[in-house]
């Protein structure tokens, strides 16, 4: 009755007792665990020693689950995740009641009451002791496995985040088809960067232009613009284009209408584009209309004479991407340059259009006839224009955004958002849900109704086999065996206390003939090899691991590099483990392999005869039992070797010992204590092990499951890594091109704060590069993608001190200038990888440049001097990069029917520079150096590099003659005296 009736009622009532910790419904789940732990851990103790309670101590009856009870306390029951003191002092408790039990059967019936007393007591401290150490390793595991949850969602979110940002930075510059190709082309020059990039010649550079057969053209320039930009400061003009243009992108969101980009003062924009609408010319009329009033009414505002020509045209365009670096969305064709034609012969205030987009408008305007100069011009000449001054009724027509519209100043604001907030609220928010994809959860969601994260179990169950011992693929399962075990200089911590208390119960034996000192010889390598383990923890505790760092002794760096080894290495380690606990079995089976086996039969039988207690004179069965466990449960205590090694370790020991119980000690075990009447004494010892090991089999399994899940998370987390490290590089690449070097970063922080970005540089050259003779269509537009990859090509040259920055492609022009960078800094993050040219000889002839040159500060020449060095060394550079630009040009071969041709104005001086627009930022320079260098290109020779005056004295300074050519006419200036650059026939400058 007291030994089966109780066991079945309990293994009956457990189920239902456990059930109520796992409802999703508790109010209050902390204290409900708490209790129904208690009550299961009390029960089972009861259960187990009831009998000998029942049969009020007349047999000598031993606990047989006290070390299942203590295990299930510590790891199985719920109360074995609460951080707090409650499972020690249950662990305590417990062992209390059997040891309490444990003095009353002892006192009772054995002949050694302190020797059976002393070691129960070691065995119920050092059992305490491995549990607890279990539990911190559950704890550790938890957490580990918490950490690398959070560090995969929060790589996940930012992945999400930053490709949600990519798109929409390159969807604001771009169409959106158009993006695609972008980024594909992004990535895989990313991926190629790191192997040899084959040439790319004319065949194979990749050219991104879809023609479009009907649009509208809209082309704005500001009247009175000259004038603006050498009266107001840099950052007064900057927040001026910044109102006006975000305005007029409200209003192309209104009027459904693209822009295309900014040229200065100019705004270019296209309705009909990326999807073609049936009323693309009133959009356009409408939106140039609307940028007219937004113009007068900021002007204004501000008390400035501002208003609008704009010219409109319908026809067809090429639009596309061109070149290697600093993106821009064009367009091209020659329906583009009627329409400049219209907005430079139009009239202030007006719109400017052509028949053609009069034939496709209705009659919602007031129209007249179109402009005398518009008559005159040679392209517009034969073509009707008209002038469109307002609409017959002055009514906005609601648009799908009405009441929804943004000023200027919301709009920053709602393009602003922390990017670090939204990824850490999103991660809290999203960790808070992921209580079923711990592995415990998701082991006990397999069984459940509610199926969450079934990928992750997909993905669990294809990479692991069904015993949660091994991987599948035996790669995969070497890199998880060899990863660092952080725990084993804890783990033999524990070992070597363990041996000690196993020392200790060996001890305390009540054998006549003691060999103390060979066990003591037995601990001591066991003992040595824990103290090198945590040679390296104690080293740390007062000195930094550096190699600049190591200990004087060459001993202790030994001991430091071996401590180490055993932490990092596999190979190293589980030899380590397994010759400890080999030492510690040796311990404990010393004594029973050396005992007069006919001498101790003799003392049973005699003691039987006449009925006297048995008095074991060389070990106590128990005793040994107990020490085998702890052995056994030091397997495990150790993390860091395989699972198979422990288990085929552990059978050894265990088999070793039944082996010894059955066949070898048979008679002495029989004769010792059971845990049941009826059950023989050395089944009961079997069982005791047994239960044990399955106990420890159990735990191994839920570790395994927990470790190599946390291993899956890490290889998600290392790839998530990897996937936001490309798309983060792939986006600085594309605000690299988007922005200057030195911009974007100050940009970025300044653009979360709402801030404008505007700079004043007093010394800067500013260079513009015509490309003539070439037709604006397909054909063409192939040869000017080719040179415009080629001038991008030779930028990777002058990225030193004086860096030579592209500001902007319009048309068939080259801007680019030097002297920006002024604090220079390389990213390399935002380098590009590009093809090799078929100019290498470029660096050649930069080198034969150089030799004529000589970089100086003060050198002799005509006309006033130049004190700043740094702008004059921006001027040398900027006209040696002009210089290498010719080189192309000539180099280049083109088809028969076209000739190569380039016109070069380089001017130098003070320039203000900002980026206009949030959504879509626009960087560009303003100033009266600018407008000179752009009046030297149109007004230049073909193949000559034409330069203001100022900018002659500079290069006569360096050694370099300079011609004068004789007065030009620039608009808004006047008569100004100009030079050409003297250049011999193989493009090297000529001495002054």
């Amino acid at each position: 009755f007291y030994a089966v009736v109780p066991s079945l009622a309990l293994a009956a009532v457990t189920p239902l007792i456990m059930m109520i910790s796992f409802r999703d419904d508790l109010e209050h789940r902390y204290a409900v665990n708490t209790i129904v732990s208690v009550i299961m851990a009390l029960c089972l103790t009861f259960v187990d020693i009831l009998e000998g309670l029942g049969r009020l101590g007349r047999y000598p009856i031993v606990p047989a689950l006290d070390h299942v009870v203590l295990l299930s306390v510590y790891i199985f029951l719920p109360i074995g995740v609460m951080i707090d003191g409650k499972p020690y002092f249950l662990g305590m408790a417990v062992s209390l009641i059997y040891f309490c039990y444990r003095v009353w059967m002892v006192t009772l019936h054995s002949r050694h009451i302190l020797g059976d007393l002393s070691t129960y007591v070691l065995y119920l401290f050092i059992l305490n002791l491995m549990m607890m150490y279990f539990k911190h390793i559950r704890l550790f595991l938890g957490r580990q496995w918490i950490l690398r949850r959070y560090q995969l969602v929060y790589e996940s979110i930012t992945f999400e985040i930053v490709l949600k940002r990519e798109k929409v930075l390159l969807d604001s510059v771009m169409p959106r088809r158009m993006s695609h190709f972008l980024q594909e082309d992004v990535m895989n020059r990313i991926e190629e960067g790191s192997e040899d990039i084959p040439r790319r010649s004319f065949r194979n550079r990749k050219l991104y232009i879809e023609p479009h057969p009907e649009v509208t053209i809209l082309m704005a320039d500001m009247v009175n613009y000259t004038y603006l930009t050498t009266t107001l400061k840099a950052h007064e003009l900057v927040e001026i284009l910044h109102e006006l243009f975000v305005d007029f992108d409200l209003a192309a969101l209104k009027n459904q209408t693209m822009r295309i980009k900014f040229l200065g003062d100019a705004y270019i924009c296209v309705a009909g584009i990326p999807k073609c609408t049936p009323a693309h010319a009133n959009s356009c009329v409408n939106q140039a209309l609307d940028m007219i009033t937004i113009t007068k009414d900021i002007g204004s505002r501000r008390r400035l004479d501002m208003n609008l020509r704009v010219g409109v045209h319908t026809g067809e365009v090429l639009a596309g991407i061109i070149g290697h670096t600093k993106w821009q969305f064009d367009i091209w064709s020659r329906d583009v340059d009627i329409t400049n034609r219209l907005e430079a012969s139009g009239r202030p205030g007006m719109v400017h259009i052509s028949g053609s987009t009069m034939m496709m408008l209705d009659d919602e305007y007031v129209v007249e006839r179109g402009t005398e100069a518009a008559r005159v011009d040679k392209r517009l000449q034969t073509m009707n224009t008209y002038l469109i001054s307002r609409r017959r009724r002055d009514v906005a027509e609601p648009s799908e955004n009405e009441g929804e519209e943004l000023s200027p100043a919301d709009s920053l604001r709602f393009s602003c958002d922390d990017v670090y907030e939204e990824v850490r609220n999103k991660t809290l928010l999203e960790m808070a849900k992921e209580g079923s994809t711990i592995p415990d959860a998701v082991k006990w969601a397999r069984f459940s109704k509610v199926k969450k994260k079934l990928h992750e179990i997909n993905v669990y169950d294809a990479q692991v086999g069904a015993n949660f011992i091994s991987f599948r693929s035996w790669r995969k399962e070497w890199a998880f065996l060899n990863q660092p075990d952080l725990l084993m200089k804890y783990s033999m911590v524990v070992v070597a206390i363990a041996g000690v208390v196993v020392l200790n119960m060996d001890v305390i034996d009540t054998a006549e003939d003691s060999s103390d000192i060979l066990m003591l010889g037995y601990l001591l390598p066991v003992l040595l090899l824990s103290l090198l383990c945590i040679v390296k923890k104690l080293w740390q505790q007062k000195h930094l691991l550096t190699p600049m760092s190591q200990p004087n002794f060459v001993l202790f760096r030994w001991l430091l590099k071996g401590s180490d080894l055993i932490e990092q290495s596999l190979l190293v380690r589980t030899p380590v483990a397994i010759l400890s606990l080999t030492l510690l079995y040796f311990i404990v089976s010393h004594r029973v392999i050396n005992c007069n086996i006919p001498e101790l039969e003799l003392a049973i039988i005699d003691a039987d005869l006449n009925n006297e207690k048995v008095e074991f004179k060389c070990f106590l069965p128990w005793c040994v039992t107990y020490s085998v466990v702890v052995v056994a449960t030091l397997l495990f205590v150790i993390r860091g070797i395989p699972s198979i090694v422990k288990l085929c370790a552990c059978v050894a020991i265990v088999g070793t010992h039944l082996i010894t119980i059955h066949a070898y000690h048979g008679f002495a075990f029989e004769r010792s204590e059971t845990t049941k009447l009826g059950l023989k004494a050395d089944l009961a010892h079997t069982w005791y092990l047994i239960a044990h090991f399955i106990g420890l089999l159990i735990w191994e399994l839920d570790v395994m499951y927990n470790m190599k899940a946390m291993f899956l998370a890490r290889e998600l987390y290392l790839e998530k890594q990897m996937q936001t490290q490309a798309s983060t590089r792939s986006i600085k690449i594309i605000m690299a091109n988007i922005l200057p070097s030195h911009v974007s970063e100050v940009f970025k922080q300044r653009h979360l704060k709402d801030q404008l970005y505007s700079e004043n540089f007093s010394k800067v050259a500013v260079m513009f590069a015509i490309i003539d003779g070439f037709p604006s269509e397909s054909a063409g537009l192939r040869l000017l993608h080719e040179f415009i990859c080629f001038f991008d090509d030779l930028l990777a040259k002058y990225q030193n001190e004086f860096k030579v920055e592209k500001i902007k492609v319009m048309g068939w022009t080259y801007m680019a200038c030097c002297g920006l960078d002024v604090e220079h800094y390389t990213d390399f993050a935002v380098s590009i990888p590009v093809a090799s040219t078929d100019f290498e000889e470029s660096s050649r002839f930069r080198e034969s440049s150089e030799r004529i040159v000589r970089f100086a500060s003060s050198a002799s020449g005509e006309g006033l001097p130049v004190n700043d060095s740094v702008g004059n060394d921006a001027v040398m550079v900027m006209t040696q990069f002009a210089v290498d630009l010719l080189r192309i040009m000539l180099q280049v071969q083109v088809p028969k029917e076209n000739t190569s041709c380039l016109k070069i104005g380089i001017s130098h001086g003070p320039v203000m520079a900002g980026v206009v627009g949030l959504s879509k930022p626009y960087y560009d320079i303003w100033g009266h150096t600018v407008n000179m260098a752009s009046r030297m290109a149109s007004t230049g020779l073909l193949d000559e590099i034409q330069v203001t005056q100022k900018t002659a004295k500079v290069l006569r300074s360096f050694n370099v003659r300079c011609d004068y050519r004789g007065e030009t006419i620039v608009k808004g200036v006047g008569e100004v005296p100009t030079y050409l650059v003297a250049l011999d026939k193989n493009l090297n400058f000529q001495k002054h």
